[in-house]
């Protein structure tokens, strides 16, 4: 929060993102419907942190200062609950280097950290990892948590996968219980896009079409691969980003679907090997889960920075050991270049002047090392399978 109150007031005041979540509050607290009586592009559970910083803020600063402490102690949530997962999963000795880790990942994506609503998916995702590590009943709980995350921002739901693995490793009968998981999750999911497809019709699904109708996105891997060839030949402001312009650019955009599909696949085999090696417990959770959400990353057309906001409270539990720091410092080096790229040189990758392409290519090889680490990489929590 004190990183927080010394950005310019034009990364605050002035953040289209905190603009559209004040804009949203104070229509749903005036009885508007979203989607039918005004447009947004977020998913309707995105709702539940921009209502309370409206109802106790009367002005544009007011609904900032208190989004970012909503935001800060929902992080600060995440770190407890990735401290009581790492203990459980490695013991007594396991837990500071994963709370160190993530803590000072936050602070280095500091200009973004508390000002996206994103602190709250990565909440999500660590209450499902403690759950997981927790086992029995509570691996519903974090079917639910991923049902939430997902209603918010989608991306959640690819860390059920995982959790669904880990509960038909064992026993007979498990396969139920998994099913019985995905209805949780998928009823937490319907609980908010149910009553907003009702309400908003096919408005809703516009959203939808917005984000599938964008563009590549400038800090995306394959924009940043073409601003190193020197492939970009123009740089526009649409649908709330910056988007590449060029051959190269019409190439990728369509190809990112595909791309990305096929990474998820190869990253779900991966999962699977392990599932029938008895090999996939509680404490590869955070790792499998982490490299889905890394191959969506690399293969998506947008790569906005409070994306890696999602990695924290699972990238510092991915492994133990020494093979656990090295990792650990690959994931704080990610998001030091992130804030180095946004906002500190951002017009410099915007103009085409160095080091703005250069510090982007290097953050996005660091995410395809720490993808590539989450498949290869042997793991250094002590080996157990988890009870289903």
């Amino acid at each position: 929060m004190a990183l927080f109150s010394r950005l310019p007031s034009d990364l605050v005041e002035g953040s289209n993102d905190l603009l559209i979540y004040r804009a949203t509050g104070e229509a749903l607290l005036r009885g508007e419907i979203p989607y039918r009586d005004f447009f947004i592009e977020y998913p309707p559970g995105s709702f539940v942190t921009f209502v309370p910083p409206a109802l106790l803020s009367t002005s544009a600063a007011g609904f900032v200062s208190r989004f970012a402490s909503e935001m800060a102690l929902l992080l600060v949530g995440s770190l407890v609950l990735a401290a009581l997962t790492a203990r459980g999963n490695g013991g007594l000795r396991a837990w500071p280097a994963p709370a160190l880790a993530m803590t000072f990942g936050a602070l280095m994506l500091y200009p973004v950290a508390v000002t996206r609503y994103d602190a709250f998916v990565a909440f999500t995702l660590a209450v499902a990892a403690w759950c997981v590590t927790l086992g029995g009943r509570y691996r519903f709980v974090g079917y639910a948590a991923l049902g939430l995350g997902a209603a918010a921002k989608l991306v959640p739901a690819l860390a059920a996968t995982p959790l669904a693995l880990i509960q038909t490793n064992g026993e007979r009968g498990t396969f139920r219980v998994a099913a019985w998981g995905f209805g949780v999750f998928f009823a937490v999911v319907a609980a908010f896009f149910v009553p907003a497809y009702l309400l908003g019709g096919e408005d809703l699904t516009r959203s939808f079409a917005y984000h599938a109708d964008r563009g590549l996105q400038v800090e995306s891997l394959g924009a940043s691969v073409l601003a190193m060839m020197g492939l970009v030949e123009d740089v526009r402001f649409e649908y709330g980003a910056f988007d590449v312009r060029g051959p190269g650019a019409d190439l990728l955009s369509p190809l990112s679907f595909p791309v990305t599909v096929v990474l998820l696949l190869i990253t779900a085999l991966f999962a699977y090997r392990e599932h029938r090696l008895e090999r996939l417990d509680a404490a590869r959770f955070p790792r499998y889960a982490a490299a889905l959400i890394l191959a969506f990353m690399l293969g998506s057309k947008v790569l906005s920075p409070q994306y890696v906001i999602w990695l924290l409270p699972l990238v510092p539990l991915a492994f133990g050991g020494f093979t656990g720091l090295g990792v650990s410092a690959v994931f704080v080096a990610v998001c030091w270049t992130t804030t180095q790229v946004y906002p500190y040189h951002y017009a410099d990758l915007l103009e085409g002047r160095p080091p703005g392409a250069e510090l982007l290519l290097t953050r996005n090889f660091l995410l395809a090392v720490l993808w590539a680490a989450m498949l290869f990489l042997p793991s250094q929590y002590r080996e157990k399978v988890a009870s289903p």
